[in-house]
């Protein structure tokens, strides 16, 4: 089949950016052509990557795909304004200058994150007649509110409505709409209720498993990436408000006497230099903050980690959230704690990767800290295996893939009678 590809967010891209690779590469693995369109990178700093030059349009081949970048405008900060600047522009240019990259394609899968990534794909599905699978990553415009992006009041109110009503078209003419949280399925049938239910299917994302790999692998090639004598607690990825990563350094304050126990915050976002002005107010010589690092370079970082956190705050909407993170760490074999609410929370009790305590939930924290610091390497590792197995049979890119191709599969045949 001549799949299309349609994401804002692509390889070199890190995190949740990185996933429309991980499928496009599984789909060109298991027999499919496959084109990308796609923007240049700059996500999560917001800036245009070294190497990168932004042209009209430009194609080039990596991997087995056909890759079709075109122009946007930089930006990720907390500018309301750059950030829909950002968005816009893409949505323009992939609408405009993209109608090659996705020509003749039998059918496409979709990146569903930003909402405005819909004018492309009306405009190159011609309004449904490709049959489109729009994985939903993001809750549109709950994702806007959130991030504050949104203006307050009576405007605020008409640029939902107009937001709602383009999330519904999207998902009334997709072939399938596919959802990487399981509650987020209640929630878009209660918001959608003319939308068939049997079109909804349950895939959740895998990671770039050449990349995240069983940290025992990397030990081994660097014996000295742990300290026996230090216990580290370690959170690699973005630092915003919605990570709620406040409670880890009012727990690193009730563990200060603790002195083999050690925090390492790995990343960068707009809440970073906040959290290190607080360390430091605090006197907290138990916290490091490490900055940003490539993606790369995670793995090694991963391996320097004793256990790994992955932290929501308190909102009812991040309870239908499951950070693309987790299935990282599973496949990374490693345990985890976590410090988070609902499907994310379900996705990992059911790995028996990882301890889980309420967000918000400071003395939990701190009681799992200490419970994973008391149990033995072997106990951890128990743990850390259970996660990669579960992985394996629920998260990995050939199932995710296959699940895709399955129901396009489908879908294409009813197309054509």
């Amino acid at each position: 089949m001549k799949l299309g590809v349609l994401s804002q967010w692509f390889d070199p891209e890190p995190g949740p950016a990185a996933i429309p690779g991980v499928f496009a590469r599984e789909f060109v693995r298991l027999g499919h052509e496959v084109n990308v369109l796609t923007g240049y990178p700059n996500y999560p700093q917001g800036e245009l990557y070294l190497g990168y030059r932004q042209r009209i349009r430009e194609r080039s081949a990596h991997d087995g795909v056909v890759l079709t970048r075109v122009p946007l405008y930089p930006n990720h900060n907390s500018s309301s304004i750059g950030r829909i600047a950002n968005y816009a522009s893409f949505a323009a240019s992939a609408a405009t200058l993209g109608a090659g990259a996705l020509q003749d394609v039998e059918a496409m899968w979709v990146y569903n994150s930003p909402v405005t990534v819909s004018l492309p794909l009306m405009t190159h599905s011609r309004w449904g007649r490709v049959p489109y699978f729009l994985h939903v990553q993001d809750l549109w415009p709950d994702s806007l509110i959130e991030s504050g992006m949104f203006p307050r009041g009576r405007i605020g109110d008409v640029v939902a409505a107009v937001v709602r009503r383009i999330v519904k078209a999207t998902e009334n003419q997709a072939a399938a709409v596919g959802v990487i949280s399981p509650s987020v399925r209640e929630l878009i049938l209660e918001r959608n209720p003319e939308l068939d239910p049997a079109k909804i299917v349950y895939v959740p994302n895998p990671t770039d498993e050449h990349l995240f790999r069983p940290v025992a692998s990397i030990r081994e090639s660097v014996p000295d990436a742990r300290d026996p004598e230090v216990f580290t607690v370690m959170y690699v990825g973005a630092i915003g408000e919605v990570q709620g990563l406040d409670v880890v350094l009012e727990v690193a304050t009730r563990l200060l006497s603790h002195a083999e126990i050690r925090f390492s915050i790995v990343g960068d976002g707009i809440s970073r230099a906040r959290l290190e002005k607080l360390a430091r107010a605090r006197r907290l010589t138990n916290v490091e903050f490490l900055g940003r690092i490539s993606k790369e370079r995670v793995p090694d970082a991963l391996a320097r980690g004793d256990v790994q956190l992955v932290s929501l705050g308190e909102s009812g909407f991040l309870r239908h959230t499951t950070p693309s993170k987790i299935a990282s760490l599973l496949a990374s074999e490693v345990p985890i704690i976590g410090h988070i609410a609902g499907d994310g929370a379900t996705m990992l009790r059911n790995s028996g990767a990882a301890i889980v305590v309420d967000p918000g939930d400071a003395d939990g924290l701190a009681d799992a800290v200490l419970a994973m610091a008391k149990f033995s390497p072997a106990e951890r590792q128990s743990m850390a295996v259970r996660g990669r197995n579960y992985y394996d049979s629920n998260l990995s890119a050939h199932v995710a893939a296959s699940r895709v191709l399955t129901t396009l599969k489908g879908t294409t045949r009813e197309h054509q009678q």
